[in-house]
């Protein structure tokens, strides 16, 4: 690869523009050869320490390790010593003694860069409280395939600015010189820290963002409109005041009505059918959320292919 590829993967922030072009071409490649590459990693393994539910991640990781002639090993606390006692940085040590890479899924980030920090083995964030990258590299291929480009374009993320997703595909389009205003309630926007860094790329890319609380205003030229679970998994206490605070963030064709006719509508799922987005928004000609679905394996195999290959280099 030209770009500079990093040991870990832990935020799509960790992939610079040339890199992340180049995983997206190796991802693409996978999708229309799925085995071409069962030899080069052969009888190497991988860990899937899963602390949250998961179908698409789980799934996906482990079709991808297969392709690649690779074990995958799901793990979660309850099954190792991490409950009962054991430190993170004890058990990621231990860990890159017998795998290749380390997939987590957990709640605070804090975990994936503790494990980052002890392992000698790539670890690869599956989804933490904060970021979500896995998810971002399938959105962006699924654009590029759908459009034949991704620089210049213009998406809108509708509803919740502080979700792991929308962290995530703001790095994302920061990446590859896209355009995005993320419109969220008042309560909701993206944290400043995360907003300042994307908009530093932005400024190399040709990208923008720009935030609003009106979802109208956000899909006026919005080309790809992303609606996003309102209610995070950990945090169900708190249903009744976002649905309350996002009830006019809804992803539906009546907002379509106002994005170009062109407009793609995205969800990360899994989806609460009727709240973020409508199953006709989700089922219907416009939606690409299938095709996001899809390229989560590719994307994981072209991700465990590129950190495994270049760490197994470094070290010889």
């Amino acid at each position: 690869m030209t770009g500079k590829v990093p040991e870990d993967l832990l935020r799509m922030s960790d992939l610079d523009p040339p890199t992340l072009t180049e995983l997206l071409d190796l991802a693409e490649a996978m999708k229309q050869e799925p085995m071409g590459w069962e030899h080069d990693l052969r009888g190497g393994a991988i860990g899937c320490l899963f602390e949250k539910p998961s179908t698409r991640t789980r799934v996906s990781l482990a079709v991808a390790a297969h392709r690649l002639g690779m074990a995958a090993i799901v793990l979660n606390r309850q099954e190792l010593q991490l409950g009962h006692g054991e430190t993170i940085s004890d058990t990621a040590r231990v860990l890159s003694s017998y795998l290749d890479a380390i997939t987590v899924r957990t709640f605070a980030h804090t975990t994936v860069e503790q494990l980052a920090d002890a392992s000698t083995v790539p670890v690869i964030n599956a989804l933490s409280n904060s970021h979500h990258p896995c998810q971002s590299l399938a959105d962006l291929l699924a654009l590029r395939e759908h459009f034949n480009t991704l620089t210049g374009m213009t998406a809108a993320f509708i509803g919740d600015g502080t979700s792991n997703t929308c962290n995530s595909f703001l790095a994302a389009c920061a990446a590859s010189g896209m355009h995005l205003t993320i419109a969220t309630p008042p309560g909701y926007e993206t944290d400043q820290n995360i907003l300042g860094e994307a908009r530093e790329l932005m400024a190399r890319t040709g990208g923008s963002v720009s935030l609003t609380t009106e979802p109208i205003e956000a899909v006026g030229a919005a080309q790809a409109v992303y609606a996003e679970v309102w209610i995070p998994m950990d945090r169900p206490h708190e249903h009744v005041q976002r649905a309350k605070h996002l009830a006019a963030y809804r992803v539906d064709d009546a907002l379509l009505a106002h994005a170009p006719r062109e407009a793609v509508a995205m969800h990360c799922l899994p989806a609460v059918r009727g709240q973020e987005i409508t199953s006709e928004v989700l089922d219907g000609p416009r939606s690409l959320v299938w095709r996001q679905a899809e390229n989560r394996l590719p994307t994981a195999q072209a991700v465990l292919h590129t950190l495994i290959t270049t760490a197994r280099r470094r070290t010889t």
